[in-house]
């Protein structure tokens, strides 16, 4: 399979139908197939308008559904890392975890690291407020990205690697190490 043609699947909470059948029909298609290699963003979101308990009965469907599947979950969190990483228990769900676009606190990120989860930090690292994060983090529970910013991600690679006074060759090293082993897919070079 072409490495191009990955992607991951999820009912975004901003984006839940006040009826989400149809949307749930069109997930657990997309999930049957091999270029889905993970679940989301999915998540919890209590800045947005989409209804509270809407939001926690979608996102306990795509915990299911990621068990089931046997695939990752790519969550999104706004001021609701308590709420998510309750469900996470709850539903015992063993599987990868990276949170999404990590921009909080090192004490958050350091609880969410101890629990076993992944932190994906974007273009919010260019403004150095997680300069400490970026120096303490485990390389091998980091993923960049660059999300829906219009930045290069290569500037965010080396934004990374400047602050922890890392090679990029390393860096990049690691980091298709950890999608491999998250996502359970070899990548061809």
């Amino acid at each position: 399979m072409d490495n191009e043609s990955l992607y991951t699947a999820g009912i975004h909470p901003w984006y839940i139908d006040a009826d989400p059948s149809l949307q749930w029909q069109l997930l657990e298609i997309a999930v049957g197939t091999p270029q889905v290699i993970g679940i989301g963003e999915c998540g919890l979101d209590k800045h947005c308008n989409t209804d509270w308990d809407l939001q926690v009965g979608i996102f306990e469907g795509q915990i299911k559904l990621a068990k089931k599947v046997g695939k990752p979950l790519l969550l999104h969190s706004v001021r609701s890392y308590q709420e998510i990483t309750q469900l996470l228990r709850v539903q015992q769900f063993d599987l990868p975890v990276i949170f999404h676009g990590f921009n909080k606190n090192i004490k958050l990120a350091k609880q969410l690291l101890d629990a076993g989860y992944y932190l994906s930090l974007g273009a919010d690292i260019l403004n150095g407020r997680q300069d400490a994060l970026i120096s303490e983090i485990p390389l091998d529970r980091v993923f960049l990205e660059t999300d829906d910013k219009a930045i290069d991600i290569v500037a965010i690679f080396s934004y990374f690697c400047a602050a922890r006074k890392l090679p990029l060759v390393v860096l990049k090293q690691q980091l298709m190490d950890n999608f491999e082993r998250v996502f359970n897919y070899r990548i061809e070079e």
